[in-house]
C-alpha cells in the first residue's frame, strides 16, 4: 500500500512492480504507562482504546495481535478494587468483551483450552451470556465433548430462541453423539466377542488337556496291569 505498483513513479526513477525498501525516522514517542502507574480513570480510559484496537485486529485476521490487546483489559481490571458503582459496571462491561473477544481468538487460532477459559471466566460476569455459552459450546464441540457442547447449545435456545446458529449446532451435537454411541456399541460388541472367542478357545485346550490325562493314565494302567500279569505268570 505504500509502493506504486503497476504504474512505477517516474519522478522517483521507480519502475513498474518494484521492490521498495523504506527509511523512517521516529521523531518522537511516548512511553505507555505501567498497570501500576495508572489510576482508575486511566485504566478505564486506556482498556476503551486498547478494545478498539483489538477489534480492528480481529477484522483483519490479525487474532494473536488481537488477543494481546484483549489481555491488557484483563490485566488491568480484573484486580481493581475500590470502584464506583459507575466504575465498577463500566470495568465488568470491558473485562466481560475483553474475555468473549480472546474466546473468540482462542477459536480462530485452535486454542480450545483457552477458548473455554475466558468462556467460563465470561460467564461468571453474565452467566446468561448469549456469546459466552454459544463460543463454549463451540470449543466443546471442537475437543469431541459433545454432551457438554449440547448443554450449552440448549441453553442458548432456551434462553434466545431466535438464535439459529445455536440450533444448527444442536443437531451436530445430537448426530455425532448418535455416532459416537454407535461407534461404542460396536466397540464393545467386539470386545465380549474377543472375550468369548478367548473364552471358547480357553474351554477346548482344558478339555484336551484333560483327554490326553485320561489316555495317559488308561496307558499307565495297562503298563501296570501287564506287569501284575508278568509276575503272575
Amino acid at each position: 500500500s505504500y509502493g506504486f505498483g503497476s504504474a512505477g513513479k517516474e519522478k522517483f526513477q521507480i519502475p513498474a512492480d518494484a521492490e521498495l525498501q523504506y527509511e523512517v525516522k521516529l521523531k518522537s514517542f511516548e512511553k505507555a504507562k505501567e498497570s501500576w502507574e495508572m489510576n482508575t480513570d486511566e485504566k478505564l480510559e486506556q482498556s476503551s482504546i486498547v478494545k478498539e484496537r483489538g477489534t480492528q485486529y480481529f477484522k483483519e485476521g490479525k487474532y494473536k495481535r488481537a488477543a494481546l490487546q484483549y489481555k491488557k483489559i484483563v490485566s488491568w481490571l480484573e484486580h481493581e478494587s475500590g470502584l464506583s458503582d459507575e466504575e465498577d459496571i463500566k470495568a465488568k462491561s470491558l473485562r466481560l468483551a475483553a474475555h468473549l473477544n480472546l474466546a473468540m481468538c482462542h477459536l480462530k487460532l485452535k486454542e480450545y483450552s483457552q477458548a473455554l477459559d475466558n468462556c467460563n471466566k465470561a460467564l461468571e460476569l453474565d452467566s446468561n451470556n448469549e456469546k459466552g455459552l454459544f463460543r463454549r459450546g463451540e470449543a466443546h464441540l471442537a475437543v469431541n465433548d459433545f454432551e457438554l457442547a449440547r448443554g450449552d447449545f440448549q441453553k442458548v435456545i432456551q434462553l434466545y430462541p431466535s438464535n439459529k446458529a445455536a440450533k444448527v449446532q444442536l443437531v451436530t451435537c445430537q448426530q455425532k453423539i448418535r455416532e459416537q454411541h454407535e461407534k461404542e456399541k460396536k466397540m464393545y460388541a467386539n470386545m465380549f466377542q474377543r472375550l468369548a472367542d478367548k473364552d471358547l478357545k480357553s474351554s477346548a485346550t482344558l478339555h484336551t488337556s484333560h483327554t490326553e490325562d485320561a489316555e495317559m493314565k488308561d496307558e499307565q494302567n495297562g503298563v501296570e496291569d501287564k506287569s501284575e500279569i508278568d509276575t503272575e505268570a
